[in-house]
């Protein structure tokens, strides 16, 4: 199915400053788009494994369509053009098969899944994997990961490193659930035995994995201490060893998932601070190694919230939750999380959304009705993939007066930059949401650029002014 993503209309904030001006553009998100038109009833995962991921503008996505309350298979679709059109939905499991709860993670052309089948005739739960080395064209074999029973497998991958995780039940009686953890070192060809991560009583499960270089990292619900906590862990040495349990969100929790960005790791959770579960989060900014106090992000006593996402560019933060009764919401920040926006009400059900960003754009799915609903905001991500993942190259910087208005605009703009230089010496550009190059200008003996309406459609746009390959000045601005 390929269906074209419609916008709604920007909202402009300007903000005016001592050396030009900025503007910040509020939610423009499109109408949904259903990626399972002839789903019977689909899901994404309810244990906070990933359904999408991105590489460069391509998104991949995974859900479980349920035939029967016993029958299942994982289905895959793919963007390659951000979000605008999709694939074809394709079965990537067995049609006759009980698959449940994928999770995906990307690299490149090499994408990794991971679900939890169950058996149609022993009813045995399992792990299993299937890996695509063509960006999602065909496939390989699927793999079976464990023969123990387990549940709720998460992956994630670090160039060809790829990392899995799942909650395995070593007593049935008292019953007792452990995580695992397994690895992969050439890119899924070859698998490690199982290493045991967790050792207590009671209930370690629903485990979320993320992974840079040499560093994994991993939350999960426990309930050792008699009530569900989020706890944390981490390797600094490709998974071969581990520190210690560390317990980041005290309260009765549930459902976690675990970001990292740089040396920012964040974990949100719902967690019952009050009578009503709220959106709590732990944060590091040392790669876990110190944490400060949780933060409750909703803070909404009236209401309440389950099954946060999130994910972070520099200090830009999307968060995608559930406010019960209402639906999936969208939260920003653009301070590391220490203040949050207000939420936007993305509607659908009240089950697990999932996001992420290619550039500029951000990317939700949602389950609603037994479809998988998509959509997308082009100018939503303000971080710095929003020029570098876009192919707009990173620059060193020298700092000079750059000023373009009016902004926004509808007959023209101009650029002007204060400098006794040679002004032969700096290049305009500006880029689309998308990262194309539509305009190079060298600016005039006035040190001025006129840009005319007549060449650009309307939208958001993004500049940069290049001397001698350093940037000078960047920023965003609105062709109405």
């Amino acid at each position: 199915m390929k269906t074209p993503g419609c916008f709604f209309k920007t909202a402009v904030l300007l903000l005016f400053l001592e050396f030009g001006l900025n503007f910040s553009v509020f939610a423009q998100w499109s109408q949904p788009v259903n990626l399972s038109p002839n789903a019977v009833s689909a899901l994404l995962n309810e244990s906070m494994g990933p359904c999408i991921g991105v590489s460069g503008t391509t998104i991949h996505v995974v859900w479980a369509d349920r035939f029967t309350s016993k029958k299942g298979a994982i289905y895959y679709t793919a963007s390659a053009d951000t979000g605008l059109t999709w694939s074809t939905p394709v079965a990537i499991t067995n049609i006759n098969g009980n698959a449940w709860n994928p999770a995906i993670a990307v690299n490149g052309s090499n994408i990794h899944v991971v679900w939890r089948e169950i058996d149609t005739i022993t009813q045995h739960r399992s792990s299993h994997y299937k890996h695509s080395v063509d960006g999602g064209s065909s496939w390989g074999a699927n793999v079976l990961l464990d023969t123990a029973i387990a549940d709720w497998p998460a992956v994630t991958v670090s160039g060809n490193m790829v990392y899995v995780a799942n909650d395995i039940v070593t007593s049935a009686s008292p019953y007792n659930t452990e995580i695992f953890f397994l690895k992969s070192s050439d890119n899924g060809t070859t698998w490690s035995t199982h290493q045991q991560l967790t050792f207590a009583t009671g209930r370690s499960e629903d485990e979320a994995i993320t992974a840079r270089g040499s560093q994994v990292h991993m939350a999960w619900n426990d309930n050792r201490s008699g009530r569900m906590q989020i706890f944390y862990k981490r390797s600094t040495d490709y998974g071969a060893s581990w520190g210690p349990d560390v317990v980041v969100i005290p309260p009765y929790d549930y459902g976690t998932m675990v970001s990292a960005n740089g040396a920012n790791i964040d974990i949100p959770c719902a967690g019952a601070v009050t009578g009503h579960y709220q959106i709590l989060m732990a944060q590091s900014s040392d790669s876990g190694v110190n944490w400060g106090t949780q933060t409750n992000v909703t803070n909404d006593t009236a209401h309440t919230f389950y099954y946060p996402y999130m994910v972070r560019d520099s200090n830009d933060m999307h968060m995608t939750f559930v406010k019960s009764g209402v639906g999936g919401q969208y939260l920003h920040s653009g301070d590391g999380g220490t203040t949050w926006d207000s939420q936007y009400n993305m509607g659908f059900s009240n089950i697990t959304p999932f996001i992420a960003y290619t550039g500029c754009v951000l990317h939700v799915i949602i389950p609603d009705s037994g479809h998988i609903n998509y959509i997308r905001n082009p100018t939503g991500n303000s971080g710095a993939h929003c020029t570098t993942t876009t192919g707009v190259s990173p620059l060193p910087k020298r700092e000079l007066a750059v000023r373009q208005f009016p902004n926004p605009f509808n007959m023209q703009t101009m650029f002007e930059i204060s400098s006794s230089e040679n002004p032969g010496n700096f290049v305009l550009e500006v880029y689309d949401v998308f990262g194309r190059k539509i305009i190079t200008s060298l600016f005039g003996k006035d040190k001025t650029i006129i840009i005319g309406r007549d060449k650009l459609l309307s939208g958001v746009y993004f500049y940069r002014v290049i001397q001698n390959e350093m940037l000078i000045g960047s920023g965003k601005m609105l062709a109405e």
